[in-house]
C-alpha cells in the first residue's frame, strides 16, 4: 500500500471509476483545487474551483452530509487532500478525495468540461 498525503491526513480516497458513476446525482460535488489556468483547460462536469487554503463553509453549500470529492493533478499534489481535510473539520461528513487526479482522469478518456477552447475565452 502507497502511502500518500491523503492517507496522511485520515481522509477516504476515491477512484476516478467511482467518481465517473457518481456524477450529476443528487448530493454529489466534485471541487477542483488545481490551478485556476488549468481549470479553465479542462476540469470534471459540474466541478467547482477552490482555491484550497482560502474557502468557508459557505463555498460548500449547507448540506453537512453531501458527498464531496476533492481533487487536483496527481497523487504527488496535495492540493486536494488540504482542501479536503479543511472540509472536514469544518464539519463535513462524506468528504473524499480523488487521489489519482485529474492527469489519470483525462488519461481513460473520461469527460471533461472547459471555459477555454482553442485558446479563446467564451463570451
Amino acid at each position: 500500500m502507497r502511502i500518500t498525503t491523503t492517507r496522511l491526513f485520515g481522509l477516504t480516497e476515491i477512484s476516478p471509476e467511482e467518481v465517473k458513476q457518481k456524477l450529476g446525482q443528487p448530493g454529489f460535488i466534485a471541487i477542483d483545487n488545481n490551478s485556476i489556468s488549468s481549470f479553465r483547460r479542462h476540469h470534471l462536469p459540474g466541478a467547482r474551483h477552490l482555491d484550497p487554503g482560502d474557502y468557508g463553509p459557505e463555498d460548500l453549500g449547507p448540506d453537512r452530509k453531501a458527498l464531496i470529492v476533492f481533487y487536483c493533478s496527481d497523487a504527488l499534489c496535495g492540493a486536494g487532500p488540504y482542501a479536503a481535510k479543511r472540509a472536514r473539520n469544518m464539519g463535513f461528513e462524506n468528504v473524499f478525495v480523488m487521489t489519482a487526479g485529474l492527469s489519470v482522469w483525462l488519461r481513460k478518456g473520461y469527460p471533461v468540461e472547459a471555459e477555454i477552447k482553442n485558446g479563446a475565452v467564451p463570451e
